[in-house]
């Protein structure tokens, strides 16, 4: 391998990283935008949706480490391959505090007077 085609390989994988993390904190800033509210009786989303916009990413890592192995770039496919376990990771880690956040502000909601029956949140 010459030192332009790895130079390119480290551009690459730097790219895809850095859109990979970009596409997550945008949507990681869109789930927690929507508990952003001046309203006592205003809840946020729940978070399972945007876990599920946020799979598209390892997919994604997926399929550029596969193409990258092929195509033998190492730097390409072991930076994916790293992405996708820590973004695998971090989505396990996520949804559990997520729900709870979720469940804490729809009931600070009902206790500011939504008006709900019991305090288990609707699913939306």
């Amino acid at each position: 391998m010459d030192v332009n085609s790895e130079r390119t390989g480290r551009g690459l994988a730097v790219a895809l990283v850095v859109v990979e993390m970009a596409i997550l904190a945008l949507i990681g800033l869109s789930w927690a935008g929507s508990y952003w509210s001046w309203d006592p009786q205003h809840y946020g989303d729940p978070p399972g949706p945007y876990l599920k916009k946020a799979a598209v990413v390892p997919v994604v890592a997926l399929v550029a480490m596969v193409v990258a192995g092929i195509r033998r770039m190492r730097t390409v496919a072991v930076s994916q391959a790293v992405m996708l376990i820590v973004i695998c990771g971090t989505m396990l880690c996520v949804r559990a505090p997520g729900e709870r956040a979720y469940e804490d502000s729809y009931r600070d909601a009902c206790h500011a007077g939504l008006g709900c029956g019991d305090d288990t949140p609707p699913t939306r």
